[in-house]
């Protein structure tokens, strides 16, 4: 990714606001560590299999107020995305899904690969007029086309450095 791009976005309120976002996010993957972290990575993916063939997204915008017909996907991912983290959250608690805790660099490896994932799936599911409009220049790095394969892949080739050894157990 080209600096300037960034330099440009982080000048831009609305960039200042990503920045801050995903900082926040960040933070938030610290504090939850691997586990949840992991088990909202796996919810994403389940979640945006199910929006995306959700059959009845024409018949659920027409229900909904003007304003909001565009955002029909993504809510519909974001009610997915809560009952398959609720559901995999569980199955965490009653000890079905025992992950250790890792090191802190991954666990910000993992939160900055689910913002950049969470942030390309919302930005695909929204009409690209109001996409474009959101992400400004961030656009292409977060929801162009190598970004659609870029950020699901990221998040797959991240995996297997997940892994704890055997003496950090």
């Amino acid at each position: 990714m080209d600096m300037a791009v960034i330099v440009r976005a982080l000048r831009d309120p609305r960039g200042l606001g990503v920045a801050l976002v995903a900082l926040v996010l960040v933070l938030y993957g610290i504090s939850v560590g691997r586990t949840r972290a992991l088990v909202s990575l796996l919810a994403i993916y389940v979640a945006y299999t199910l929006a995306v063939l959700f059959p009845f997204v024409p018949e659920l915008a027409a229900r909904l107020p003007e304003y909001l017909r565009a955002y029909a996907l993504p809510l519909v991912f974001l009610a997915g995305y809560l009952v398959v983290f609720s559901i995999l959250s569980s199955s965490v608690r009653r000890g079905r899904l025992t992950l250790g805790e890792l090191a802190l660099w991954h666990v910000v490896a993992i939160s900055l690969v689910q913002i950049g994932l969470l942030a390309s799936i919302a930005l695909a599911l929204t009409e690209e007029a109001a996409a474009r409009s959101i992400a400004g220049v961030l656009y292409d790095p977060l929801a162009g086309t190598y970004a659609r394969w870029a950020w699901p892949a990221a998040s797959l080739a991240i995996l297997p450095f997940m892994r704890t050894s055997r003496s950090e157990e």
